[in-house]
């Protein structure tokens, strides 16, 4: 059949094709439709986009429908559109907090609380109110202390015994990882000088082998397991204090990192009552195994509870329980040759066994690893799954990393791990006074290399750790990744050939953020399209000096383009 008679055939076909009614629907569907009209239009503002700064921003069912400026507006303005004028205050995405405990904050909120970097005769005076106040048969539980501020006085029971000779005291040091406590709280759970190690745990013993009253890891969990439980409508009550105080920071999303199945209740009570404002993931304690195994009954929408959390070091402290690849640079004189290089809490087999299983169920992993000797044995488990179940699982995430073996950077990437950064302790802070001593200054020259990993291009996000910093604030956060330095500026950094831009650490904690937590398809940035989670500041974080960024105020919060947070006057 010639050419011609071939064209005309097939458009004579077309032609008829174009005229069913399915095509003739199929056409109507992909017409643009009429705009939508919107809920709420902000309009004067200074508004981050992808494309650049826009001033109008119009939502409308929770989504945003249009960005640009006011006059591109008015074709969704309806009679019922409510037009708020920003006045040219800063707007950008709702941010992401990668790492909290958020029931722990707001129960410890009430507890018997003073300032980090206190002076032993500041604790023991704070603790002496407290026993004072306390009710009959109450414990006394706060923090949070560190041994470096304490000075000369090492912590001791019968410190804490002068002030509370009956009433047991149990005080969380600032790492969270060990507790100091008194005699009455050592007898109330049944730990003296027989009283053997727990695996993965330390009961710190004087010269004649009894106990100090210092517990490190697991045996420090097996004391507090022994303080009374808080009821479930305390827990609730603290998560919901919690989420508002995120809130109040600009905190739109975030992933608890570590839940055991008294807080998964607290989660799906407070989700179920309307009070559960955030996008949430849970990571579920790897040893609570009824609760993985139960997951979906506390499942929620916005509370995913899709992660596992496995512990697999202590803190680099002065507690030698992080477990670190050479030995600690005080191992000399620590006087217990079995510890200089700290320890892994897991063996690494059992890591990798656990991990690939998770893997395959679809879980992702948040592994807690401080020193350098655990982040390799998690990037090895990380690895062991990939060769097992293919190389596109979950992005599973190295949790805190503060100290990492320069090969593990691009090792990471390479396997598709997710580093987390936390806490908010990369500058100048009473946290890190012992870090030097214990650790050495060459390797805190490294301290927490965000700047290496996103060079190597791995994906990055950062979490405060809250309540182990006393203050979840993201705009402290920023500064401080920027500057190395104390909120405000000082005169000493920390590593600061770690610094980053205040674009890049945006980016971690927005667009990284939220493609970690697999919603990045719905929030992390504002454009057309995606779910109104934004927050309105009082200054552009991007044209002030960089140690004015910690003194942010947020003045609303919009979740799914309902305002959940707004500054008084």
């Amino acid at each position: 059949m010639p050419s011609r008679l071939i064209a005309r055939a097939m458009a004579a076909l077309l032609a008829t094709a174009m005229a069913t009614p399915a095509l003739a629907q199929f056409q109507d569907a992909i017409t643009p439709p009429a705009p939508a009209p919107a809920e709420t239009i902000y309009i004067n503002g200074h508004i981050a986009t992808p494309d650049g700064w826009q001033t109008a921003l119009a939502i409308g069912q929770g989504t945003i429908l249009a960005i640009g400026n006011a006059a591109q507006m008015k074709a969704h303005t309806a009679a019922a559109t409510r037009v708020v004028d920003l006045g040219g205050k800063t707007v950008l995405p709702g941010l992401i907090d990668m790492h909290v405990h958020a029931v722990d904050a707001g129960l410890h909120a009430r507890e018997c609380a003073f300032p980090q970097g206190s002076a032993a005769p500041v604790v023991v005076a704070a603790v002496k109110v407290c026993v004072g106040a306390a009710r009959p048969g109450a414990w006394v539980v706060g923090g949070q202390w560190d041994a470096s501020s304490l000075g000369k006085v090492a912590p001791h029971r019968r410190i804490l015994d002068a002030v509370a000779p009956k009433v047991p005291v149990v005080l969380h040091d600032i790492s969270l990882h060990s507790v100091w406590v008194n005699s009455a709280a050592l007898a109330a759970a049944g730990i003296d000088r027989n009283t053997p190690n727990p695996a993965g745990g330390v009961i710190e013993r004087d010269s004649k082998g009894e106990p100090t009253g210092v517990l490190r890891e697991n045996a420090a969990i097996m004391l507090l397991n022994k303080v009374p439980s808080p009821s479930d409508e305390d827990r609730v009550a603290a998560l919901r204090h919690a989420t508002q105080a995120m809130l109040a920071q600009g905190i739109t999303a975030y992933e608890e990192a570590l839940m055991a199945t008294a807080n998964a209740r607290a989660y799906a009570a407070l989700s179920d009552a309307g009070g559960l404002a955030q996008h949430v993931r849970t990571c579920m304690w790897d040893s609570d195994q009824g609760l993985i195994a139960q997951r979906h009954l506390y499942a929620r929408p916005g509370l995913d509870v899709s992660c596992v959390k496995m512990i697999l070091d202590g803190v680099p402290t002065e507690s030698h329980t992080a477990a670190m690849h050479d030995p600690y640079a005080d191992a000399a004189a620590f006087g217990d040759a079995s510890r200089a290089k700290g320890s892994l809490m897991i063996a690494p087999e059992a890591i990798a066994q656990r991990l690939t299983r998770y893997d395959a169920a679809g879980l992702t992993v948040k592994l807690h690893a401080a020193g350098d000797a655990s982040v390799h044995a998690a990037l090895d488990a990380i690895a062991a799954a990939r060769k097992a179940n293919g190389a596109y699982g979950p992005h599973h995430e190295i949790a805190h990393g503060n100290f990492v073996l320069p090969a593990d950077i691009g090792r990471a990437r390479d396997l598709g791990a997710t580093f987390e950064f936390s806490p908010y302790i990369w500058f100048p802070s009473p946290p890190v006074q012992d870090l030097y001593h214990t650790v050495g200054a060459e390797r805190m020259a490294r301290f927490t290399p965000v700047r290496e990993a996103l060079d190597a291009g791995a994906r990055v996000v950062i979490g405060s750790d809250w309540p182990v910093v006393p203050s979840m604030s993201p705009w402290v956060a920023i500064e401080t990744l920027v500057t190395r330095e104390a909120p405000g500026g000082g005169a000493t950094s920390l590593a600061p050939s770690q610094k980053v831009s205040v674009a890049e650490a945006l980016k971690m904690m927005t667009v990284s953020a939220a493609m970690q937590l697999g919603v990045g398809d719905k929030v992390g940035m504002l454009e057309p399209g995606r779910q109104a989670d934004l927050i309105v500041i009082d200054r552009d974080i991007f044209a002030i000096p960089p140690r004015e960024i910690h003194a942010t105020k947020v003045l609303r919060t919009v979740i799914a383009g309902k305002e959940v947070y707004s500054a008084k006057p």
